[in-house]
């Protein structure tokens, strides 16, 4: 009976799509795993903690747009999956948590790695399906845009003998044909479109329409629209900078998020302006914005209607900020050095960008990059959390990659370089932008008032070097205090430490809101 409960608990996943499995192993997933390894057609990514397992999961997910599943134990190994989740959540990617369970009956006993798994993720998965001996269960015959969580419970003897089953002969069905989009309202207000958090595949879409549209468009970096495709017409005559003098630039009076949710300070301020007109076309079923008035949320269907719209253009009301001045003026500043890194940066590379600063300055620094070249970021919840776990699932699929991050996201996430033996090769290039901290709550307008030694604590203020940390994981170090220290890269895994100079960078700052 417990092959059975297996076998059909692995026919379930392949059938919805699931062909690779993350798996931190423990003596209670012991059956699944050992059942998952002697199954055909699935990749096997063995983690010794399930935290990066789940991020890597997303990473995966990211790329190849497939569901990924997550094998973990029972007890708190379960609990380490929730920050994942979350972001998978937010993000609508199909990650499927499959959790090794005690018997139900242990439920509330206080027995040994004995918590209460079931509806442990809450509103975070579409659903939460408890597997057990000799129950009769209900299999979801797709996969939504959202994470899944499987809790298989086992009863002790433990089986190791369960037969695998072959991954390809059950084949996922296709999605739901799409409907038709709904009726939508446009002010007929001066209009710009703002886009990021785009897959590659969705930009490729996106451009035509975009191209007929002919409004201004402010492209974040992950709206994947910079730049030369071959399989899309050029559109960088509309292509705008994500940056704060760009939105003070234009006199928008209605604007069009397509995307993901902008990280801008400008859509955040959206909340206090109720008279402004903002229509969300999204996958996602996120307004972006509390506030109820002038917002509306279409589906992605929505993108063929708006082609055939006729809207007047945001135009310029004043001169925007000369960014790339500044960069010249201060070029050891954070801004300056993402336009050094961007310009390293070579055909179909793949680039994850953190949050917190990062983000906004490679938004600030964005020129047309080498063709190709695909953006990713975590953008769910726009947490710190797993970020170098994320962009290694990313890169597993590719030749040439890079993670740009701050150095307390690095720190977040020091266990991440384990599974880079289990890659292949290819150049993965993480640079950890050094400022000794956060610096991104100094660039908080609320936050300036806070006293020297309150700072000193919201920042977290060190003097550290990554230095150590590339040798623990076997990478290449290079510490970068000047432009050239870019050139001549080592091949492989290579960590870049980036010492922005901090008196430019406030400089900088300070020149720009001028």
């Amino acid at each position: 009976m417990k092959n059975l409960l297996i076998r059909s608990t692995l026919t379930a996943m392949a059938r919805l799509g699931v062909a690779e499995v993350c798996v931190a192993a423990g003596a209670r997933n012991a059956p699944l795993l050992s059942a998952i390894l002697e199954s055909e057609g699935v990749k096997v990514w063995s983690f010794f903690e399930e935290r990066c397992a789940a991020f890597f999961a997303l990473g995966r997910i990211q790329a190849d747009r497939s569901p990924v599943a997550v094998l973990t134990t029972s007890g708190t190994a379960v609990a380490e999956l929730l920050p994942a989740v979350i972001e998978a959540h937010y993000q609508g990617l199909p990650l499927v948590l499959l959790t090794a369970d005690r018997p139900r009956r242990y439920r509330g006993s206080g027995a040994p790695q004995a918590i209460e798994q079931k509806d442990l993720f809450g509103p975070y998965v579409s659903a939460c399906i408890d597997v057990e001996q000799g129950t009769s269960i209900a299999w979801p015959t797709r996969l939504m845009d959202r994470p899944l969580h499987i809790n298989v419970c086992l009863d002790e003897p433990l089986d190791l003998e369960t037969r695998g089953i072959d991954f390809l002969e059950h084949q996922p069905q296709l999605p739901l044909k799409a409907g038709k989009p709904p009726e939508f309202i446009l002010s007929g207000e001066p209009t710009a479109i703002v886009a990021s958090g785009l897959h590659p595949l969705e930009a490729r879409e996106l451009a035509p329409v975009l191209l007929e549209l002919g409004l201004p468009v402010i492209a974040e970096v992950t709206s994947n629209l910079w730049g030369d495709w071959p399989d899309r017409p050029k559109i960088d005559h509309l292509l705008l900078p994500s940056s704060e003098s760009t939105f003070r630039s234009l006199d928008i009076r209605q604007v069009i998020r397509i995307g993901g949710v902008p990280s801008s300070r400008w859509w955040r301020d959206l909340e206090h302006r109720p008279h402004l007109w903002v229509t969300s076309i999204s996958r996602l079923p996120f307004p972006g914005l509390a506030r109820r008035e002038h917002v509306q949320l279409l589906p992605w269907t929505a993108l063929e209607p708006l082609r055939r719209r006729s809207l007047p253009p945001a135009l310029p009301s004043q001169p925007s900020q000369p960014l790339v001045a500044l960069m010249k003026e201060f070029p050891l500043s954070e801004p300056a050095w993402m336009r050094q890194i961007a310009s390293r940066f070579s055909a179909y590379d793949r680039v994850f960008i953190g949050n917190s600063l990062p983000i906004r300055e490679m938004n600030l620094a964005m020129d047309s990059p080498a063709p190709g070249v695909a953006f990713y970021a975590n953008r769910g919840a726009n947490g710190i959390d797993g970020l170098v776990s994320t962009w290694l699932g990313v890169s597993a699929s590719s030749l040439s990659s890079w993670l740009v991050i701050g150095d307390l996201s690095a720190l977040y996430d020091l266990a991440a370089p384990w599974i880079m033996p289990q890659l292949p090769q290819g150049n993965r290039r993480l640079v950890v932008i050094n400022n000794a901290g956060g610096r991104i709550f100094s660039r908080v307008k609320s936050l300036r008032g806070l006293s020297d030694e309150a700072r000193q604590v919201m920042e977290n203020r060190h003097r550290m070097s990554f230095e150590p940390w590339a040798r623990l994981w076997g990478l290449a170090y290079v510490q970068a205090t000047q432009p050239p220290h870019l050139l001549d890269l080592p091949d492989g895994a290579c960590l870049i430490e980036v010492v922005p100079d901090a008196e430019e960078t406030e400089a900088f700052y300070q020149s720009l809101e001028s």
